[in-house]
């Protein structure tokens, strides 16, 4: 990236230069382009308020990524508060179809023989993100916040006013939904049989 300006401080050409990777991670845990775009410029601006704290025990990125997921928080805290949660019945009926009248799985799940290799796969990546963004909102949002910002149980209890175990629950409808999901879209393992 050419300097952006004689009077812009090095740290801020640093900081711009992780934007782009900082919009995908908002956009995905957001869905909506204009708010990421806002929380990104808001962590940017704190990053550089903040530079003289930066003391490098970790990378630039994830320092940023730190301070975008504070903000993403703060905003969802703000929404989860305002907005009652709606029912989400096509999700029951996706997870309730997986199961028999006893309980039991209708179809055993596979083991995906290598996942490490299926994750190196382009194709399977685009898969998971589209997967992700049919989630019901809400269980997207726990779900990237565990498994993208590594958020713990316990953070996202606090974070989102949640309970233990309604975090459990989000996070098994969304793995069940995306697992169905990517199913559909041709990433089925090979069934073991009974």
């Amino acid at each position: 990236m050419p300097p952006l300006s004689a009077n812009v401080p090095p740290e801020f050409e640093q900081i711009a230069q992780q934007r782009g990777y900082l919009l995908k991670i908002a956009r995905l845990e957001l869905r909506d382009e204009h708010l990421a775009e806002d929380l990104v410029s808001d962590a940017i601006a704190q990053a550089c308020e903040r530079w003289a704290s930066f003391r490098g025990d970790s990378s630039l990125r994830t320092w940023l990524t730190t301070i975008l997921k504070n903000r993403i928080v703060d905003h969802l805290r703000r929404q989860w508060r305002e907005q009652p949660l709606s029912q989400d019945d096509d999700g029951e009926q996706v997870i309730e179809s997986l199961f028999d009248r006893s309980g039991h799985w209708a179809q055993d799940p596979s083991a995906t023989p290598d996942p490490e290799r299926l994750c190196a796969q382009d194709a399977f990546l685009a898969a998971v993100r589209a997967c992700v963004e049919k989630l019901p909102p809400r269980v997207a949002q726990v779900f990237v916040l565990r498994e993208v910002f590594g958020s713990d149980t316990g953070e996202l209890c606090k974070d989102l006013g949640l309970s233990a175990s309604n975090v459990w629950v989000q996070l098994y409808r969304a793995r069940v939904m995306l697992r169905v999901c990517l199913e559909k879209g041709g990433f089925a393992p090979e069934r073991a049989t009974r």
